[in-house]
């Protein structure tokens, strides 16, 4: 089985500065494509509801109190999230991006410490967790029969149940995006209660789709979490 090695601080700088070549490029991409954020409106809630999902906040017993402070950080995010997303109303044809809509993470915004997979271990990062929002739209969108115009899966699948069975969609900021649209207007809602997080599709009808084949897992490999993983030789540890 394969184990990935520690991380360092040369690794580390490494991956922030090839992700900041694909940040640029992205970016200089979207602009030049036109790609847009879309309003919050009302205008179609009295559509019917053509796809939902949910899932749970919180799964099992974290196993220290920094563990279970990272899952509430997690369940913040999803929050600040929620507000930007729930009631986006998206005309037919356009395209929607959950980084475009959203916009860069930060403090200022109301986004906390979360866990996010980097390099092999589950690391405190600002906005960490929202996989699972990015996660719950895309499934939604499959039950809905949008278009799936970008999505990818964890590179470790044992990041969570949706990853396992090869319907899961990460996502990291700019250039690993989900993004959808569809022949016909539709509205997003995402909704937070204190149990679950709600995905809801709203379009006047539900648009045909074949048959859902999830992609294919990545390999499920050993995860080390910052706040229990005990490894006081990595610089990362607590």
């Amino acid at each position: 089985m394969h184990i990935h090695p520690e991380p360092t601080r040369w690794t580390t700088l490494l991956f922030l500065a090839k992700a900041t070549v694909h940040q640029l490029r992205r970016g200089l991409k979207d602009w030049r494509d036109g790609i847009s954020t879309h309003p919050r409106s009302h205008t179609m809630m009295s559509l019917p509801v053509v796809a939902q999902w949910q899932s749970d906040l919180r799964h099992g017993d974290q196993a220290s109190a920094r563990e279970r402070e990272l899952q509430e950080g997690k369940i913040q995010n999803l929050r600040a999230a929620a507000k930007m997303l729930h009631g986006v109303e998206v005309p037919a044809g356009e395209v929607w991006s959950f980084w475009m809509q959203l916009g860069r993470i930060t403090r200022s915004k109301g986004y906390a410490e979360g866990r996010e997979l980097r390099e092999g271990c589950l690391i405190p990062q600002i906005g960490g967790g929202l996989c699972q929002l990015s996660g719950a739209i895309y499934n939604a969108a499959l039950e809905a029969g949008l278009e799936i115009v970008e999505r990818h899966v964890h590179t470790n699948s044992a990041v969570g149940s949706l990853a396992r069975i090869g319907r899961d969609a990460t996502v990291f900021w700019n250039y690993v995006d989900l993004r959808m649209r569809a022949r016909l207007p539709w509205r997003m809602e995402v909704v937070v209660t204190d149990t679950q997080l709600q995905v809801r599709i709203r379009c006047s009808e539900k648009l045909p789709r074949g048959p859902i084949e999830p992609a294919e897992p990545s390999p499920a490999t050993p995860l080390n979490s910052c706040a229990t993983c005990g490894i006081g030789s990595c610089f990362r540890s607590e």
